[in-house]
């Protein structure tokens, strides 16, 4: 099973290992599942097979996953489990861009993205940004209460999604959240 402690990313290699969304989708379902081969991957992710086994290796390499023989039907067959759950960039490691700039997109979007269009209710999705004044130690201690809630809700859905992994019902959600000093006055303006 993956380690809690986050896996800290200091080189740029390693974080564009990661920077990719196909991956960190992967990373998501390995971590949810146990353990998984790429035709179990490329069926839930609807991605092709030979393309999830090329973006295992990448992960295995910069050791994200291991392969996990034991679970192996036979000599060919191949088995992967998460060796981590989470990841924490550890100060500037260069091309940040690459890891935050399909997040920021995907944010935006979540922003501006018209919910009377066609098919808008088929998912729920709901973008708010609110402020309160904090002591560093306020913020601390609230971020900690939220990452409670988020691991509550985590390991719930993990535990359905393992019970029935191909479930058309469960989708992947993403959720983000960011907490630090806004110096108004110091922002161009729009």
């Amino acid at each position: 099973m993956a380690t809690k402690e986050p896996f800290r990313i200091t080189d740029p290699e390693t974080m564009r290992a990661l920077a990719h969304p196909l991956r960190q989708r992967i990373m998501v379902e390995l971590n949810v599942r146990e353990h998984a081969r790429a035709a179990d991957l490329a069926r839930t992710l609807g991605e092709p097979a030979n393309a999830i086994s090329f973006h295992l290796r990448v992960l295995a390499k910069h050791r994200f996953i291991e392969e996990a023989p034991e679970l192996a039907r036979d000599k060919r067959d191949r088995v992967w489990r998460p060796l981590v759950e989470r990841f924490l960039l550890d100060g500037k490691v260069g091309d940040e861009d690459q890891m935050l700039d399909p997040i920021l997109r995907w944010t935006r979007e979540m922003f501006l993205r018209d919910r009377d269009a066609p098919g808008s209710r088929d998912d729920f999705h709901q973008g708010t940004a609110s402020g309160a004044f904090f002591t560093r130690e306020e913020a601390e201690q609230m971020m900690e209460e939220v990452f409670a809630v988020m691991e509550k809700w985590w390991d719930r859905t993990a535990a359905a999604k393992r019970a029935d992994p191909d479930d058309p019902e469960r989708k992947y959600y993403q959720i983000l959240l960011a907490v630090g000093p806004r110096d108004l006055a110091a922002e161009p303006d729009a």
